[in-house]
């Protein structure tokens, strides 16, 4: 690492990971996630299979890297102030993603979701399993509550719309305070909060 940042060397591996990405979930998009091989992978980026899996191990990483990314962030958020109310935790998430994201793969994990569907909870039930022992509160309220389970799926699902706002370069600052307005109402009626962003079992 130099003073100017990264080194040349970090510089043309990040590049070359990111290359493989791409090509992965344009590949999944085109032809769907069963029928892509990591040697399908390796031929379109022009890489040899083993420079894949020297970055990704099997294909599922490749599906677990936008939403455990952004998980990874907001556990790091609530890492530097443990004392955020959720919603203020939650705009400040929400800014840190809007300033951070690269728009061609948030894009082209929005098409690969699409064209996946069933991919999208294999992700996501992988992810959640990777969470525990962070110290988030994921865990909440009682989980056995029902109106507490519909609160954190409404607070879910309006996550889901913001993040589908940015990967597909909507979200205006009119439109992330309305949906964070939104999650405040649901939250204060549901009781629900950091909960409501890990998955119900």
């Amino acid at each position: 690492m130099t003073s100017d940042g990264p080194g040349l060397r970090e510089r043309s591996k990040a590049r070359r990971r990111r290359l493989i990405l791409h090509t992965a979930l344009r590949l999944f998009t085109e032809h769907g996630y069963e029928r892509t091989t990591i040697a399908d992978i390796a031929e379109a980026a022009e890489v040899a299979p083993r420079t894949v899996t020297g970055y990704f191990p099997s294909k599922l990483d490749f599906i677990t890297e936008w939403p455990a990314a952004i998980e990874q962030r907001i556990i790091a958020l609530h890492q530097e102030d443990p004392t955020l109310e959720f919603i203020d935790l939650m705009d400040r998430w929400w800014h840190d993603l809007r300033d951070k994201v690269d728009q061609e793969e948030a894009a082209l994990t929005r098409a690969m979701a699409l064209a996946n569907p069933g991919v999208v909870a294999m992700a996501e039930a992988e992810v959640s399993q990777r969470t525990p022992g962070t110290g988030f509160p994921f865990d909440g309220a009682d989980r056995d509550d029902l109106f507490g389970a519909a609160g954190r799926a409404a607070i879910r699902g309006v996550n889901h719309v913001f993040l589908r706002g940015v990967a597909e370069d909507r979200m205006t600052d009119e439109l992330h305070n309305d949906l964070l307005h939104l999650i405040r109402a649901i939250a204060d009626s549901t009781n629900a909060g950091h909960g409501s962003l890990k998955l119900d079992p």
